[in-house]
């Protein structure tokens, strides 16, 4: 028995389509949904802590455009800030050791993510968290 080959073209083409309509009909209502974009979220710093304090520069945007947010010197090991949502963020710590200092620097986006449930948008609202603690 001899097989058309427009069929295996009919068939090829009918794998290829059904990708491209997408079954959205995922609903979970036990699932939160915030319905309402925010505009800040926490930034958490975290550090190792020294006696003396560690000197912290927080940054809007990268480091080399020098958009300084605020600059302290903390005595715990971790703190955070409520800060705009959408934005990058650095922060530096700088770090005695003897005559030296060590300056640690780590930097993320503050994100919203988006998801569908029931038919309506929420908000995933992710805070981050900027690691400068000293590996040994």
């Amino acid at each position: 028995m001899k097989i058309h080959p427009l069929i295996y073209i009919l068939i090829a083409f009918s794998f290829l389509f059904t990708g491209c309509f997408s079954n959205d009909d995922e609903c979970d209502p036990s699932r939160f949904c915030e319905s309402t974009p925010i505009d800040s979220n926490w930034v958490n710093i975290d550090l190792t802590e020294q006696s003396t304090g560690v000197p912290i520069v927080l940054y809007n945007d990268n480091l080399e455009d020098n958009n300084v947010i605020l600059r302290d010197t903390l005595y715990t090991s971790s703190i955070s800030y409520y800060l705009p949502m959408e934005v990058v963020y650095t922060a530096e710590a700088y770090y005695r050791s003897g005559p030296n200092t060590i300056i640690a620097v780590d930097s993320r986006r503050l994100d919203q993510e988006t998801f569908q449930n029931c038919g309506q948008t929420c908000y995933e609202n992710n805070e981050i968290t900027l690691d400068l603690v000293l590996i040994d």
